[in-house]
């Protein structure tokens, strides 16, 4: 005897496990089983007629005779029964025509069904709601509108914060991926867990998968999803962007500012959309080759405003002449390599900091840090639940080795235990450099000052030319052109200005943007210091990011 068979699989698949296990127990059973009862024929199959004739021969061959609950499928006669003969020919049902037409309907029905399903999913998707599981971060969330059910996503309480906080890093430019993996990790990171199923009849859990750690490549992989801005890009969108009917867990800039260009999303009141490798004119000196000869060639050309080309062309006497040139759609322009970067050199000496502006500075980083503390105690103290996890998880897996007998299970509880302890060694160094102080405030503002104080040592440094670029854009707002150094007339921050015991000081007339004169009133010109300080302190903690590297 065995146990009536429940089926899993859709009936309009070819393949069907359990009834080929039918099939394989009528084998062993030859000569015992006559009869195989199912509830109605769009049960037995939804394939149509061809499948539904295959599966009834299959059975007819081994001596099984085919029983509907619903009564449609009648008992096969003989037209030679009369005479005491039989063929295969004179054998039939005679609900044969019945049959095929209910199998035809099955097939029909299933279309129907998925065409409407499918269909009022994919009209969904493109309105921006959600038909299929949540993203990892998000949460499914029931809303009515119109009167009507839809789906939205929303931040999932206890994920949501490792996605934002990938994002976050990433954006800031202060930390390489492996930093953020680490960060990720320490706060206590672990892929979903889901159910694995025995691939037979799908009826059993097997066991779970997932509660990996994260990767470098598994960051970069989320970090390029855009639902976490709230944009939708998918087949059913025909991978386009829509905007999603909830809040991404990031911001689009943030989002854009974490994938530098390799995903990038433009959203304007009147359209939407998302590139691929994207570089803009700003980020087209990213891409320039550090040729030491060329310290200053991202320096931009007065006619297209585009980063010089450094190369060194040879005279008559075969020796090269280095040269600072850019020709793209006009006429040559080029200059000596001494002539150039002497220009270059005159204006940074002749730069000086603005001393009155250090206590605005310090007293709104304070402010700053304020605002960012809370943020950075709930993220230590994530970190620390973590650690505290992994503690309790350490002395369940000593208590395992302890209790073990067999030597090949107290190896694999070893090593277990061992990379517990790595992964609290990380943790608690992560939440060691988590603690900021007011001291680490006032040594970043010492370094600010250093490095504001002293421009010309740090800006005319060609031995590292990424750090050298990073540095120059604390001075200007916008990277010059040629001519605006050599006239005195860039954009400076507005912490910098010409010396004033610099002799082309009057000459040059360099002005810092946006200091407001005297009779403004004080209110106003300290809500214009803080706005400017949260810029300057982003720029200037990415050039010491630099520098430290």
């Amino acid at each position: 005897m065995h146990e009536p068979w429940l089926e899993s699989f859709s009936g309009r698949k070819n393949r069907r496990p359990t009834f080929q296990e039918v099939l394989d127990f009528i084998d062993k059973n030859l000569g015992k089983v006559h009869y195989y009862i199912f509830r109605s024929i769009d049960r037995f199959t939804r394939g149509g007629t061809y499948i539904y004739e295959n599966m009834k021969r299959e059975l007819t061959n081994r001596g099984v005779e085919m029983i509907d609950a619903s009564g449609i499928i009648q008992s096969p006669r003989n037209t030679l029964e009369d005479v005491g003969f039989s063929y295969d020919w004179s054998r039939y049902s005679p609900s044969d025509v019945s049959e095929a037409v209910l199998a035809t309907t099955a097939k029909t029905e299933i279309t129907n069904i998925l065409t409407r399903m499918i269909g009022q999913e994919i009209r969904l998707t493109k309105q921006g709601y959600k038909v299929r599981s949540p993203q990892d971060g998000y949460l499914n969330h029931r809303v009515y509108v119109d009167g009507k059910k839809r789906t939205i996503q929303i931040a999932d309480p206890q994920r949501a914060k490792y996605y934002i906080a990938m994002f976050e890093m990433r954006a800031s430019g202060q930390y390489t991926d492996k930093e953020i993996v680490e960060r990720i990790n320490a706060m206590g990171y672990k892929t979903k867990l889901h159910n694995r199923w025995d691939r037979s009849s799908h009826q059993k859990i097997i066991g779970q998968a997932g509660g990996y750690l994260l990767t470098i490549k598994k960051l970069q992989h989320h970090i390029k999803k855009p639902i976490y801005c709230g944009i939708m890009v998918e087949k059913w969108t025909n991978h386009k962007p829509v905007q999603a009917c909830y809040d991404g867990l990031v911001s689009i800039e943030t989002f854009n500012a974490a994938n530098r260009g390799k995903v990038f999303v433009s959203k304007t009141v009147d359209s939407l959309e998302i590139f691929y490798n994207y570089r803009s004119e700003r980020m087209i000196h990213g891409r320039l080759r550090n040729n030491p000869l060329f310290p200053y060639k991202f320096f931009l050309c007065s006619e297209c405003r585009k980063p010089f080309l450094g190369s060194s062309p040879s005279g008559k006497s075969g020796k090269g002449f280095p040269t600072y040139h850019c020709a793209r759609n006009h006429k040559y322009i080029g200059f000596k390599k001494k002539t150039f970067e002497d220009v270059v050199e005159k204006f940074i000496h002749g730069l000086s900091f603005q001393p009155e502006i250090l206590n605005s500075l310090h007293a709104v980083l304070l402010d700053q840090y304020r605002e960012r503390q809370g943020e950075i105690m709930q993220i230590a103290s994530e970190v620390g639940h973590n650690v505290a996890d992994l503690e309790l998880e350490k002395a369940q897996a000593v208590r395992a080795f302890i209790a073990a007998t067999n030597i090949t299970l107290k190896q694999g509880i070893e090593k277990e235990i061992e990379t517990i302890d790595q992964r609290m060694k990380s943790a608690q160094s992560i939440r060691n450099k988590l603690e900021v102080t007011e001291k680490d405030i006032d040594d970043f503002i010492r370094e600010a000052k250093s490095i504001m104080e002293h421009p010309a040592k740090m800006l005319l440094n060609p031995t590292n030319m990424q750090q050298q670029q990073a540095l120059f854009g604390l001075v200007f707002e916008e990277i010059p052109t040629y001519n605006d150094l050599l006239n005195g007339t860039p954009q400076l921050t507005w912490v910098f200005k010409v010396s004033e015991d610099s002799d082309e000081a009057e000459s040059h007339m360099v002005h810092s943007r946006g200091i407001e004169p005297l009779s403004v009133a004080p209110q106003a010109t300290v809500l214009s210091v803080e706005r400017r300080v949260r810029i300057f302190r982003l720029k200037t903690e990415q050039a010491n990011d630099v520098v430290k590297r």
